[in-house]
């Protein structure tokens, strides 16, 4: 896939066309996804450094791939969106001299725009943690800061169905859990960039006792994603200090909401039953 798209963001593309990057390219783009500022004043050499490309051949096809003639036309686009006014780099920027109105208008376009992207990703992915989630006997789910409240709701949609679940914020609580694994157990991680300290250590904990883990997150090359057996990969666009979390996490809601709805009906004489029994609970808490 060529992208010649003089408007589309340098740092959008990257991520849009990840999924498809060779492992040296992953790590290229890993590096200039994370330090984009720093990318503008280095050179080739100093980015094959940086991973596992062997030549400068390597980068030229990387950004060859990305609609560039040269390294330099590279450079001098991404730092240009670097020193850009906008806030959210896309068909609809956030700017410092929107109205409140155009501000709330833009959100709701940003949201729908990560909701149509990751659409029809990470279908097969979702197939397999599908069938993890399914036949497990308990299911241990772990996320910090904004990605907890994915875990929470993932919890609640989950529990309706009557599955076993454990979801707690606390990291020494869930080394206690890892250190005494069941059979059966089964991980149920988010986390956006992949490369939280505690929930490595965690995920690196269930990995060295065998324990399956399902990723959800917006780094498929990161270190926690190397020691996850299932991972389902959503794009967004995470360079919006107001507007990051929701567009990350917009889909991966949404996600939760695939897995549980494809955990139903594999399974429609077990779940769909016990589903109705939760929804007649609830009711008795309705005034």
């Amino acid at each position: 896939m060529h992208i010649d798209n003089n408007h589309y963001p340098t740092l959008a593309k990257i991520s849009d066309l990840y999924p498809q990057l060779t492992k040296g390219q992953k790590q290229l783009a890993d590096y200039i996804l994370k330090n984009p500022s720093e990318v503008v004043n280095k050179s080739i050499t100093d980015l094959i450094s940086h991973t596992s490309l062997k030549s400068e051949a390597s980068v030229v096809k990387f950004y060859r791939l990305l609609g560039f003639d040269g390294f330099k036309s590279f450079k001098i686009k991404l730092a240009q969106e670097l020193v850009g006014r906008t806030f959210y780099h896309s068909e609809s920027d956030i700017t410092l001299d929107d109205e409140p109105t155009e501000i709330k208008k833009k959100v709701f376009l940003g949201a729908m725009s990560s909701l149509s992207k990751n659409a029809d990703i990470a279908a097969e992915e979702c197939m397999d943690a599908q069938k993890l989630l399914s036949a497990a006997n308990r299911i241990i789910i772990l996320g910090h800061g904004a990605s907890a409240s994915i875990c929470q709701y993932a919890f609640f949609r989950l529990t309706e169905l009557g599955l076993n679940c454990v979801c707690n914020p606390d990291a020494h609580m869930n080394a206690a859990i890892l250190t005494h694994p069941r059979p059966g157990d089964v991980i149920l991680c988010v986390s956006q960039s992949g490369e939280t300290a505690d929930l490595y250590k965690q995920i690196e904990m269930a990995y060295q006792r065998r324990i399956p883990a399902i990723l959800i997150t917006g780094a498929p090359g990161s270190s926690i994603a190397r020691l996850s057996q299932v991972i389902l990969s959503t794009v967004s666009e995470e360079r919006n200090i107001l507007t990051d979390a929701l567009n990350s996490r917009v889909s991966q809601f949404c996600l939760i909401d695939a897995l549980f709805s494809m955990i139903s009906i594999a399974n429609a004489n077990e779940m769909l039953p016990r589903l109705q029994d939760t929804r007649n609970t609830f009711k008795k808490y309705k005034l």
